[in-house]
């Protein structure tokens, strides 16, 4: 019997992203891929040639670029999922412009994939905890990303929230961030609006759940309360969501151990991700 095919449509890619890419006149060269999942392919390019003249002073030496999804599913197309995805990025990094702790937008790349600046540091996923402080700084990141009207909607996922070498807080990965648009009529002005305030409590409530789990000992009273979930809305989207995730691990599991799950882009994938190891812990192949 032969080799069952892998099953690359559970990766947004079916191939590894372009060894070069160009970007602002300039040239980069791939580098590694930091996470390759349903939705996206993110990944490290470095510039070529840094020292020459034609670059140009202005050059950035390394950037990250996310490739959203191109290749259907099923049969169903899905490029234009990752067209919608970026569109929004592009959007909320717009808004975001000169906040401190978000990545600078450097412009798009290809159909449907873009580039922001690289920043050196490390996931809050990733040990050892973070330095004293940190917290108290994220949690100054998330209300000046309020204050612009976004919020980040996914900030349970720790590796979306970067250490950087210099201790401070980035955030990374707006595709799911939202802005409401100006001039809705009423009364979807009003359901919009008590969304947006919902999510951005969420946002607080898993900055203190990180805090609670990782640096218990720096937690205040009202930080401790606010770690908390409270309301019949958060239980129900809990039970959901974990529902999901044991469904969803439990298919990779079972395509792993088939054979059929291999990630085009396996060979150059050496950064920590804990999601990934959830299901590839017990598929037995690396996938």
């Amino acid at each position: 019997m032969g080799r069952r095919s892998s099953n690359t449509q559970m990766f947004a890619l079916r191939r590894p992203p372009p060894e070069r890419i160009e970007l602002a006149g300039a040239d980069y060269q791939l580098v590694r891929v930091f996470k390759h999942d349903f939705m996206a392919a993110t990944c490290l390019y470095e510039l070529v040639d840094w020292a020459s003249a034609e670059v140009g002073r202005s050059a950035v030496p390394r950037v990250v670029v996310k490739f959203a999804r191109r290749q259907p599913f099923c049969g169903f197309p899905l490029a234009w999922a990752g067209q919608v995805l970026r569109r929004n990025e592009q959007r909320i990094y717009g808004a975001l412009r000169g906040v401190r702790g978000v990545p600078r937008w450097l412009g798009c790349v290809g159909e449907s994939g873009y580039a922001v600046e690289y920043i050196e540091c490390r996931p809050l996923d990733n040990a050892p905890p973070p330095p004293p402080g940190f917290f108290d700084e994220l949690r100054k990141l998330f209300d000046a990303i309020h204050a612009c009207g976004v919020v980040y909607v996914d900030s349970n996922k720790r590796s979306n929230i970067l250490v950087g070498d210099d201790g401070r807080p980035y955030l990374v990965d707006y595709q799911i961030s939202i802005r409401p648009r100006e001039g809705l009529p009423w009364p979807l002005r009003a359901i919009v609006q008590a969304a947006v305030n919902y999510m951005a409590a969420k946002d607080i409530y898993h900055l203190y759940k990180h805090k609670r789990k990782l640096c218990p000992d720096a937690l205040t009273d009202e930080e401790e309360r606010l770690s908390h979930p409270r309301g019949w809305l958060h239980m129900l989207h809990r039970g959901l969501a974990t529902r999901y995730r044991t469904v969803r691990r439990w298919f990779l599991r079972r395509q792993l151990r088939k054979g059929a799950l291999v990630s085009p882009t396996e060979a150059i994938e050496d950064h920590h991700q804990p999601e990934k190891e959830s299901w590839r812990a017990e598929g037995g192949r690396r996938g």
